[in-house]
């Protein structure tokens, strides 16, 4: 099977056939370095996809912040975007010339402001060009429109913000800069700026990111990230040189579905060019060894007593089927529990023996259904018959590859609709804080209540017994 990509990315065959439908924008994003002595503008002028808009990076921001490309207030990106003939309810596709340098911020800012239908093109212009497909030099002139913004404010981090998070060290920050410049041994290409990283900074340079115009797969990206010391299950700020390319790796986080992330928006330019700020050269700091013992956790445990109201459509563009399984095998078994539970310390079916296991998964009361994506694995729930009044989803959660396909909701959905198939009179779960963060709120938001809640510890996996179970069950596999 073909290497999972990135949501938010289409190819040039699918713009051309949408060319020219309503509500379909396209946004020429082009803005370069001096290095890269190539001038968006004039570009745009002399040839450009057909009814694209030119969306000017250093006129579409705030001019009295006295740095680069900062972020413009609500309303008058609003007006801006307007005045282009964008909306917030269209479809709207930005481009830049190589690819993924500087479409990415334009992206990130219009779904900042509400856009949701909005992606970036793959191989940008250049390749667009370089295969001969359709062009045209005249300049559109589109009908104003209003564009309905809704700010979603913490996807933007201010400087105050990243003082704090700095001197703290509560969240991690992705440096998109290019690792030279990260690290101090390379000057940058602003006048009178100091080299270097922010404290606890880590590097993940933009241009990693992509090869030859094309965003890198999803697995790819995920390892770039994780190679880097960068805790996906984690909040995380971006930043780069002027906020620009800072957008890059937020594409790449929002695809593989991590979205507690935020945009340090005056990037370096405003923390290198103060004299107040603290500054780190060389490699990024070594990533801290957790010392091995028991984690405590917080654990919920929720009862809904009707069954959801709740309805949602089946995922678009993706092939999904679940299936009920009879007598999972163990080994698949344990495959699935560390798929989905190795970021969320489920630990405890893991030890079982093989006897123990399929005790309990081969018992009458439970069932086991296991979603598939594209044709694999994708994620699975189990549910338990208690009695006739109780029904536990025991275990609910997806592959890391599925995250970020809008699946979670639908998903959770199907495994509650399933629960309330025997009409119980309530279903339960537990949940706890070393589960996802947002765990909690979406049970609750689906209709479960608090019924209890306790502490409890929790004793991580080490790596020597992660490594024998693989080596057990790939024998047995």
């Amino acid at each position: 099977m073909a290497a999972e990509r990135s949501r938010f990315v289409v190819s040039a065959d699918w713009v051309e056939k949408q060319l020219g439908a309503p509500e379909f924008r396209i946004v020429d994003a082009s803005w370069y370095l001096p290095a890269q002595n190539r001038n968006g503008a004039v570009e745009y002028a002399s040839g450009h996809i057909p009814g694209a808009v030119f969306f000017d990076q250093d006129a579409i921001a705030d001019q009295t912040t006295g740095l680069p490309h900062s972020l413009l207030s609500p309303a008058k990106f609003a007006e801006e975007m307007g005045l282009l003939g964008i909306s917030v309810t269209d479809t709207i596709v930005v481009y830049d010339g190589p690819g993924f340098f500087s479409a990415p911020r334009a992206w990130w800012m219009l779904r900042v402001m509400g856009a949701r239908n909005v992606y970036v093109l793959d191989g940008g212009i250049d390749a667009w060009k370089a295969e001969g497909r359709p062009l045209e030099t005249d300049l559109p002139e589109p009908a104003p429109v209003t564009f309905d913004y809704k700010f979603d404010r913490s996807r933007v981090t201010s400087f105050n913000e990243m003082r704090d998070i700095a001197e703290s060290g509560i969240r991690q920050i992705a440096d998109a800069r290019p690792a030279g410049r990260f690290t101090g041994e390379e000057p940058e290409p602003r006048a009178g700026m100091r080299s270097g990283h922010i404290p606890g900074a880590r590097s993940v340079p933009a241009s990693s990111l992509s090869e030859n115009g094309h965003l890198k797969d999803l697995p790819t990206l995920r390892s770039i990230f994780t190679e880097a010391g960068i805790d996906l299950s984690q909040p995380i700020i971006t930043s780069c040189g002027s906020g620009v390319t800072a957008a890059v790796v937020t594409l790449a986080l929002e695809s593989l579905g991590h979205t507690d992330n935020s945009l340090y928006d005056g990037s370096w330019s405003e923390w290198g060019g103060r004299d107040d700020t603290p500054v780190a050269t060389g490699p990024a700091e070594t990533v801290p060894t957790t010392a091995h013992g028991p984690l405590t956790a917080h654990v919920t445990r929720l009862e809904m007593t009707a069954p959801p109201k709740a309805s949602l459509p089946i995922p678009v563009n993706i092939q999904t089927a679940i299936m009920r399984t009879h007598e999972i095998p163990v080994p698949f078994y344990r495959f699935l529990q560390r798929q989905v539970g190795a970021r969320w310390h489920w630990y405890q079916r893991l030890r079982m023996s093989e006897g123990e296991l399929k005790a309990i998964i081969h018992a009458p009361k439970v069932t086991i259904s296991v979603l598939y994506v594209n044709g694999a694995p994708a994620g699975f729930y189990e549910l338990s018959q208690e009695s006739e009044e109780l029904v536990e989803l025991s275990y609910f959660g997806l592959f890391e590859h599925a995250l970020g396909l809008g699946l979670g909701k639908w998903f959770l959905l199907q495994a509650l609709y399933a629960a309330w198939q025997s009409n119980p009179q309530k279903v339960s779960v537990t949940t706890n804080t070393l589960d996802h963060p947002r765990a909690l709120q979406l049970y609750q938001q689906f209709g479960f209540s608090p019924v209890e809640t306790y502490e409890a510890l929790v004793d991580p996996l080490s790596e020597h017994e992660l490594l024998q179970m693989l080596r057990r069950d790939g024998a047995a596999l």
